[in-house]
């Protein structure tokens, strides 16, 4: 991405959702799933992917068709069960924390540090978040970014601007720990 616009990005998310990051660290593409194939060929062959279910259906597809083993993690009314991620063997969790697609859940704050604490036990274990509808609070302020609590690398932060400006212009963008 151009360099004066990721700048701009990194100020509007440090000042908006509390995302910690240079410039250099975000890479900008058209749209999410793009990202997820360029994410996918950075990260370990070997990377066991633990996706929400129900969860993102492309994200299912990308990582299917990059041939990487996926375990189907179930939620209750906090988000992604940790303790089934734990038990699955997977060592890359993708998570929707502000706005579950399609529960439309919001994940607690203990719920986002129980998985930032999983990713902190390996060297190979990230967290990918999702943050998808995350500007849509009307009624409150929007909860902080996993991404803006970790405090080892461990999060891969990706958003969109297709629901804030337009589907069409297929903008998406990730922070690279």
């Amino acid at each position: 991405g151009d360099p004066a616009f990721r700048q701009a990005l990194c100020e509007f998310l440090r000042e908006y959702r509390g995302v910690r990051c240079d410039a250099d660290q975000i890479i900008v593409g058209a749209g999410l799933e793009y990202l997820l194939n360029v994410l996918v060929q950075v990260l370990p062959e070997t990377s066991v992917y633990g996706l929400e279910d129900p969860g993102y259906l492309a994200a299912w597809q990308v990582l299917r068709n990059h041939g990487r083993q996926i375990r189907m993690i179930p939620l209750d009314e906090s988000g992604l069960r940790e303790d089934q991620l734990r038990q699955s063997g997977a060592t890359v969790a993708f998570v929707t924390p502000s706005h579950q697609f399609p529960m439309g859940s919001t994940m607690p704050v203990s719920r986002r540090a129980a998985l930032l604490a999983w990713a902190g036990e390996g060297e190979d274990r990230f967290i990918v978040e999702d943050d998808y509808d995350s500007e849509f609070r009307f009624a409150s302020h929007p909860m902080p970014t996993m991404q803006s609590l970790d405090r080892g690398g461990r999060v891969i932060y990706m958003n969109t601007f297709s629901k804030t400006l337009a589907p069409s212009i297929r903008i998406s963008y990730m922070v690279l720990p």
